[in-house]
């Protein structure tokens, strides 16, 4: 199951996968041509499954932002708003404020709402076991999503002793 600490996660690591997947053809390019079949000492046999297993990578990022994407269709439109000026720009919650026109605890709260809706959209979708195989095997991916779940801990636990 999908949390809303995973539903943050997700929304930082949409706004990486252009650029992931961007790097995984450059890298494929570069390693089919320096590496090919007539460097003596990397076989054609290895150059090809690092290929496969690239581009078996980069289907899985481009089948998460295909999932995300159907998940946020079913969405409000005020959700649908935030959660796209959260994917598309890393922003604080000022600027946020700003530019939504809210003061800065209703624009948490909206914020809130639409990890919440996500978190939903996600575990009602019928991928949901296809996106948790993704979220898993990428190390990077599972690095921001614990990186979201400690600083979010961290301001529980801020707020609890306030």
């Amino acid at each position: 199951m999908i949390d809303i600490y995973d539903s943050e996660a997700i929304v930082k690591i949409y706004r990486m996968l252009g650029k992931r997947c961007e790097a995984i053809d450059r890298y494929i390019n570069n390693h089919a041509f320096y590496f090919g079949p007539s460097t003596s000492d990397y076989g054609s046999l290895d150059v090809c499954n690092n290929i496969i297993d690239l581009i078996t990578r980069k289907n899985q990022l481009i089948n998460l932002k295909v999932i995300v994407d159907n998940a946020i269709k079913s969405l409000s439109i005020d959700d649908k708003k935030i959660l796209y000026i959260k994917m598309k720009y890393s922003i604080s919650i000022l600027e946020l404020c700003g530019i939504l026109e809210l003061k800065e605890r209703t624009a948490f709260r909206h914020i809130e709402r639409a990890f919440y809706h996500l978190t939903e959209a996600l575990n009602k979708s019928k991928y949901i076991e296809k996106l948790e195989k993704i979220l898993d095997s990428e190390i990077w991916i599972s690095d921001i999503r614990e990186e979201v779940r400690e600083r979010r801990m961290a301001f529980k636990c801020k707020s609890i002793t306030v």
